[in-house]
């Protein structure tokens, strides 16, 4: 009996689609069976977009934790604020999140562009119905519409109001609006009707652009965490110096091994940022590399780097699920 797998490149294409809808947020079922005998760059071009799939939804799950390990620490470091201030200090207005909701959605806006930007390459190199073709386009558009509207707000959403980080200057402000609006104008009005090679080309600045914005982004978050986890520990040290004491040797070995979670967390955080960082950084190399080979140069580097890239999203992935999720 034949067997009634699809083969290994179709059943990429249908991974591929389902991935680029949903960071539309439309959940429709779309397999590019069509021309499913990819030729060389056919090959390349789904081989990166699913590398590009994995790092983006690794990413956005790592951006997420981020966050939410900052809350972690805030919740602990406000028991000595409150000490401290007993009258002033105010839930409300004394912790801030590393990333605002507002900011954190920049960020996965971004990445969506990405990944969907990067499905549509598959759509230039293969031969889609036109239902899955409309899909496909209609799920693009979206997340275009959302960069041309980021792309009017890349000052505020993606800064930061970490306290001693300068917002991002006028001429910076100009080079990232331009790139998150020139993904979004391509996802928008879905100009993928020309060639692998020119469309790579002429949109590489771009990417190198926003990445290189990402990867600059989390060495912010990566020093303020740094910042916050000091403040935490020195507090907690100095809580012992100053009531140990008073403590019963039970409490006084638990308040001690705080200060081991404490620094387990910091070390976690900055794994978790630094993996976010590589993934990124080769996403750009890759994209570069895409570029390179579709003008029929080093295709054997694209190889390793769509295998490196891939890598990376998953060392990403698996270690985001390894965190404690309390």
């Amino acid at each position: 009996m034949k067997s009634s797998k699809l083969p290994l490149s179709c059943r990429a294409r249908v991974r591929l689609s389902v991935a680029a809808l949903s960071a539309a947020g439309t959940l429709v079922l779309c397999a590019l069976l069509v021309g499913c005998s990819l030729s060389p760059l056919a090959k390349h071009a789904t081989a990166f977009s699913l590398a590009t799939n994995t790092v983006v939804s690794s990413s956005e799950d790592a951006y997420r934790a981020a966050n939410r390990l900052r809350q972690d620490e805030q919740i602990a470091e406000s028991i000595y604020a409150y000490e401290k201030n007993p009258n002033t200090w105010n839930p409300y207005t004394d912790w801030k999140p590393l990333l605002s909701p507002s900011q954190l959605d920049a960020r996965i806006k971004v990445l969506d562009g990405l990944r969907a930007y990067a499905a549509s390459l598959v759509q230039l190199t293969g031969k889609p119905s036109k239902t899955d073709s409309d899909a496909l386009d209609s799920a693009a558009s979206g997340v275009g519409s959302n960069l041309q509207g980021l792309s009017q707000t890349v000052s505020t959403d993606l800064s930061t109001a970490i306290p001693g980080v300068s917002a991002i200057s006028t001429t910076n402000t100009n080079i990232i609006s331009t790139a998150v609006l020139g993904l979004g104008e391509y996802l928008q009005g879905r100009k993928v009707r020309g060639s692998l090679p020119k469309v790579t080309q002429d949109m590489n600045q771009n990417v190198q652009t926003l990445c290189e914005l990402l990867k600059q982004d989390i060495d912010v978050l990566r020093r303020q965490a740094d910042v916050d986890y000091g403040s935490l520990i020195e507090s907690e040290s100095q809580f012992l110096l100053h009531q140990g004491g008073t403590l019963t040797p039970v409490e006084k070995r638990n308040e001690t091994g705080k200060l081991i979670v404490m620094a387990s967390e910091e070390k976690a955080n900055d794994a978790l940022l630094e993996k976010l960082q590589d993934a990124i950084v080769k996403l750009a190399l890759t994209h570069q590399a895409l570029a390179a080979a579709a003008q029929g140069n080093n295709p054997e580097t694209l190889q390793q780097k769509i295998s490196d890239l891939e890598a990376a999203g998953e060392e990403l992935g698996n270690f985001y699920k390894s965190l404690p999720t309390t």
